[in-house]
């Protein structure tokens, strides 16, 4: 038996997923950017071209592969185009063997005259020859230096106590400071700066400092942004972008007039050797392209775009498989450009798919991903701390978010969004979505933006939308919303066997809607939402505000479970609607925890005996020898989210089962219990501790003795991918209350 424990790769077992079967006519190329040169023929690994360009070129037909070994490669951006696959038969890009070469949008500054130390600040400086937009010491990014101060690699940056705040006198072009951070007192001249301002509610904007001198409580900006949601007592904003504001270990400035980059390290350590700063922002323009895979490799400061150049242009059949994009984009605001960042873009053709699988999007400034399509498939990716500055437009928009898409048909499946700044998470916009099993949480955490959802369906979008089988918490935000604004509102679209908590709750609105066997609880109340539902966790309205048109008539709400639902406040007579629909029958309405197992560990399995049982409500059918719980959001190498949760220490006595989410393409699973820990690590399968082999895609192992309490007990999932291979799970732990 081989037992794998560590592994910093993403799911080691896709390196097997899609290798096409190469047919006798094809040929793979190699690139070894350390041995290689572009004048070999590219046919071997002795043999290798040493570009990305070269061995892309050389690609003809179906069933060619480039296959790129590991390094860091920097190149121009060029065009992938022409490159015509079959279904069966794939063009693939991907990385060598089981290795993940990183594409570099960023290069080393080597100044010849070294780095300067100003002792009396502790700032480095250098002259260098080519303009940088962002910089990365020991590739961890520094922060544009900024005031008020907050930094990336604390993720103060995402949090709106660390933006200065509009006083109620503000007017449009003049943003007067509350004088909370105290503009006034702070001394700084801000005249010139850059000024990131969330002046619109869910739309934020990028605009430089006209007028402003120090112990002034006002600046002036070019207001040009149209008729947008102003409310001054409502607005923030921060400043960056100049040298004076540099004073914090983790910021950094470039002077564009004189080339000078001025940087003050987080260790206080000179750079010398390990600073690098970006200067591309795609490295791959994809057109023209029919089944091309591109696979296991990692964007770092740069990122692609696929995009039809002209209407006949054809792109379908894309693949994108275990791609880590790493700070992918990011906005030109240091050299002082207004205009949003340029994200990550994948347009297939109209009518046309494509698919996204097992990658991440990490440190995106703006929106991590835009795409259009039909049936475009986006499955166990990852998007964790993106957008930390919401300026993602340069005029009035009905708002973005985290992932949009323009196409219709997605399916957007089993993701995991966590940790985002944009008010919202997914949001689609056309036709006949699914979206499930997708785990979202702390999204936009820190009240960047005002209004959002987790997930926010357009109004199009609504249209046979399925909602199916989502965690969404954790967020100042709406969890699940179906928006619109009477007499224009969605329809048919379904809402079912969610779980929503900690959040602004489940917002339908429109009408013909299926809201079925959904939990819903603990509705954290937005300062700036709608605020129609009086702290109701699900909201079925019947009326929007004082709107006369009434919605929701016709809608089906069946079987849901909730401490607090409704349909709206009522203001003559005042008082609260009930929920609306047609068919409004068998929900349980009242406090949550005593009717589920334990809602503060995961666990939300009705008890026996429970409301839920007897009327079918929520989205966890009452089963006491059930083998598989479902758990929603990305899936690993190896088993994770485990229920309750790593560290608990208020799981309750009477628990009878430790669950957890698979790992990804593993049915079978050994189980791993004890109150040692280091026994708990070091067990085999021959044991004591050793408790279960669950096969068939199970994740639930009843325990056999009654747990104790103040115990702190230890287990493990293994995953076995195969006979005699193994991926050894974590060590988790709980504690009994």
């Amino acid at each position: 038996m081989v037992l794998i424990s560590t592994m910093e790769r993403f799911l080691f077992l896709t390196a097997f997923a899609i290798l096409p079967t190469i047919c006798a006519s094809a040929t793979v190329y190699y690139v070894d950017g350390s041995n290689g040169n572009d004048l070999n023929r590219g046919d071997s690994i002795q043999n290798a071209f040493a570009s990305i360009k070269a061995c892309v070129d050389a690609l003809n037909g179906p069933g060619d592969e480039c296959h790129i070994r590991a390094g860091r490669y920097h190149q121009p951006v060029f065009q992938i185009s022409g490159k015509q696959g079959s279904q069966s038969q794939p063009i693939v890009i991907r990385g060598y063997q089981d290795e993940a070469p990183v594409i570099d949008g960023t290069i080393p500054l080597a100044p010849k005259a070294g780095w300067k130390l100003d002792p009396k600040t502790g700032i480095f400086s250098a002259k260098i020859d080519q303009d940088v937009w962002q910089l990365f010491v020991d590739d961890e990014m520094m922060t544009n230096a900024r005031w008020p101060n907050a930094l990336w690699s604390d993720k103060t940056v995402f949090l709106n106590k660390y933006w200065a705040k509009s006083h109620k006198s503000s007017k449009r072009g003049k943003m007067v400071d509350s004088g909370q951070k105290d503009l006034a007192g702070s001394g700084i001249n801000a005249e010139g700066a850059m000024a990131i301002l969330n002046i619109g509610s869910f739309n934020t904007f990028t605009t430089a400092v006209k007028r402003h001198s120090p112990g002034q409580n006002f600046f002036t900006y070019d207001d040009k942004f149209g008729d947008i949601k102003f409310k001054p007592d409502h607005n923030q904003y921060f400043l960056e972008d100049k040298l004076d504001f540099l004073d914090n270990a983790g910021e950094w400035f470039y002077d564009k007039g004189s080339k000078k980059v001025y940087v003050k390290t987080l260790d206080g350590m000179s750079p010398e050797g390990r600073i690098r700063g970006k200067v591309q922002t795609y490295a791959f323009i994809i057109t023209k392209c029919k089944h091309v895979h591109f696979k296991q490799m990692t964007f770092f400061g740069t990122t692609l775009k696929a995009r039809p150049t002209r209407k006949w242009d054809v792109i379908e059949g894309l693949h994108f498989d275990t791609i880590n994009f790493k700070f992918p984009s990011y906005s030109m605001r240091m050299l002082g450009l207004t205009n949003p960042p340029l994200c990550t873009v994948i347009e297939a053709s109209r009518g046309k798919s494509f698919q996204l699988i097992n990658s991440t999007f990490f440190g995106s400034d703006g929106m991590a991903l835009r795409y259009s399509g039909k049936g475009v498939l986006l499955q166990n990716n990852l998007f964790e701390y993106n957008d930390w500055s919401v300026a993602i437009m340069t005029h009035k928009s009905g708002g973005f978010g985290t992932v949009i898409s323009n196409g219709y048909e997605d399916k957007f499946i089993r993701n995991t969004l966590r940790f985002n700044g944009a008010g919202s998470g997914f949001r689609p916009s056309g036709r006949d979505p699914i979206v499930k099993l997708n785990h979202v949480h702390h999204q936009c955490w820190g009240m960047l933006q005002h209004d959002g959802a987790g997930v926010q369906f357009q109004i199009d979008a609504q249209t046979n939308a399925v909602s199916q089988q989502n965690w969404v918490h954790s967020s100042p935000k709406y969890g699940l919303r179906f928006d619109g604004q009477p007499p224009r509102v969605g329809r048919y679209g379904t809402m079912k066997e969610n779980v929503v908590w900690k959040c602004g709750g489940i917002m339908v609105k429109g009408d013909y809607h299926k809201v079925l066997n959904n939990l819903a609880f603990e509705k954290r109340n937005e300062k700036s939402g709608d605020r129609q539902g009086d702290g109701c966790a699900l909201c079925v309205l019947k009326f929007v505000r004082s709107n006369p048109t009434e919605i929701n008539r016709n809608s089906e709400v069946v079987k849901n479970a909730a401490d607090v639902a409704n349909g709206g406040k009522r203001k003559r007579p005042r008082g609260i609607y009930r929920l609306a629909g047609k068919t409004v029958k068998f929900n349980s309405i009242g406090e949550v925890r005593p009717e589920v197992m334990d809602a503060d560990n995961l666990d939300f399995r009705p008890r026996n005996g429970s409301a839920y049982v007897e009327h079918q409500a929520g989205p966890y059918l009452y089963n006491p020898q059930g083998k598989y719980y479902w758990i929603p959001g990305r899936q690993l190498y190896k088993a994770s989210t485990p229920v309750p949760p790593d560290g608990s220490k208020t799981v309750k006595t009477d628990r009878d089962a430790v669950m957890w989410l698979n790992a990804y393409g593993v049915s079978t699973h050994h189980v791993y219990f004890g109150t040692n820990k280091a026994n708990v690590a070091e067990a085999t399968s021959k044991s004591s501790e050793h408790q279960a082999k669950i096969t068939d895609d199970g994740n639930v192992y009843y325990l056999t003795k009654n747990l104790q309490s103040g115990i702190t007990y230890y287990w493990r999932v293994d995953a076995e991918m195969e006979e005699q291979i193994i991926y050894r799970g974590d060590v988790w732990s709980f504690q009994t209350a």
